[in-house]
């Protein structure tokens, strides 16, 4: 039974000010994104489809400071009840080399992410929503979940 109150974030952005700074970015980034992919792969378990979602992105991240941009997805490898999370990296630039040459990449990114590839990820997530069975409190407990 799905209520108003499930979110499964997909993107997170973080901005920082230096190239180091850069890199916690990144790192704050990858543990906010493994988290919303794990709420994924949790739900998919809690239905049976976890192998539809296996080696899938199913979040992303941008970091960037005054002139660089990393953006990455990440996507679990379930292998039986082990799951492990893995960044990948999309594309790493500077948007202010090249006379500006990039400067719009990373929001045409941004927006075929809202434009194409949500609305399918959220197709895909109302369908597993729509299967949870009554007892899906029974369930989660059982599996650690909460």
């Amino acid at each position: 039974m799905a209520t108003y109150y499930m979110y499964f974030p997909f993107l997170a952005c973080e901005v920082k000010c230096s190239a180091t700074a850069l890199d916690v970015a990144d790192r704050q980034n990858a543990h906010t994104m493994a988290l919303a992919a794990r709420g994924i792969v949790e739900l998919f378990r809690l239905v049976k489809r976890e192998d539809e979602i296996n080696s899938q992105i199913l979040s992303f991240s941008i970091s960037h400071d005054h002139c660089s941009v990393r953006i990455y997805g990440y996507y679990p490898v379930i292998n039986g009840a082990e799951t492990k999370y893995h960044r990948h990296p999309i594309h790493s630039f500077d948007f202010t080399t090249l006379d500006g040459k990039d400067k719009w990449t990373a929001y045409r990114f941004t927006k075929n992410i809202y434009d194409v590839w949500m609305p399918e990820h959220f197709k895909k997530i109302c369908s597993a929503i729509d299967q949870l069975p009554n007892d899906v409190l029974a369930l989660s407990e059982s599996t650690d979940v909460c």
